[in-house]
């Protein structure tokens, strides 16, 4: 049989610069069925999304030198809502890097999990996606958006998500949660349910440590506020 790679639909334009201590990423989203625009500057990056209308940015900024705060700026400034992967190294990881950049991976890694990031990303632009103010959530990929970055769900915090998405507003006892997502009436070991509170409140708050969106109600449960979702 065939090996027959998977074609994707839209362009990725790769900010790459032409000094790298690894190989280029061109190569291996080509061979699995991305359409790729190399740019080596910030400014050639501004022209092809104008050209190509692509569906996501790949900085590479380990071979840039640079944590690409002015480019990522730029970028949405052209495109507000274009999604932006922000490639970094140890040289890097010490300096001030964007918040605009929905995603940040460290080198090294390998190109699956970059495939996997990518993936994650367009997931959020699916039509069926649950759009809900500044909260995107796709439940096929369990992906999430929320302050501008994007994180992969675990299937049980998809569960407390959606169980929250449900019953936006409304407290949810810790029991009612145990049932629904745990599906067991076993509810002494609350901690497994703080963690897993903690996890998602990481996903979504800008501070976890000052919740604004998932509260607690004191020796009760849980709510979601929706309002928390419409604020800037």
């Amino acid at each position: 049989m065939t090996d027959r790679k998977t074609k994707h639909p839209g362009k990725i334009v790769l900010i790459e610069g032409k000094q790298t201590n690894h190989p280029s990423f061109f190569l291996s989203l080509i061979q699995k069925g991305f359409d790729v625009e190399i740019a080596a500057t910030g400014s050639a990056a501004i022209q092809k999304i104008e050209e190509v209308d692509p569906i996501l940015i790949l900085i590479d900024a380990a071979s840039l030198r640079t944590v690409s705060n002015r480019i990522i700026y730029r970028i949405k400034q052209t495109a507000p809502t274009l999604r932006v992967i922000l490639i970094i190294d140890d040289t890097l990881k010490d300096k001030k890097i964007s918040k605009k950049a929905d995603v940040v991976m460290t080198l090294p890694f390998k190109i699956q999990s970059l495939l996997n990031q990518i993936n994650l990303v367009l997931s959020l632009t699916d039509p069926n996606a649950r759009r809900i103010g500044r909260l995107i959530y796709n439940p096929k990929s369990r992906a999430v958006s929320m302050n501008g970055r994007v994180t992969g769900l675990t299937p049980i915090l998809s569960k407390i998500l959606e169980l929250f998405l449900e019953q936006q507003g409304q407290v949810i006892q810790r029991c009612d949660i145990f049932r629904s997502v745990w599906e067991t009436d076993f509810t002494e070991d609350m901690r497994t349910l703080e963690v897993h509170i903690q996890w998602l409140r990481k996903a979504l708050e800008k501070d976890p440590s000052k919740p604004k969106i998932i509260l607690t109600e004191r020796m009760v449960g849980y709510k979601l506020d929706p309002g928390a979702l419409m604020d800037n």
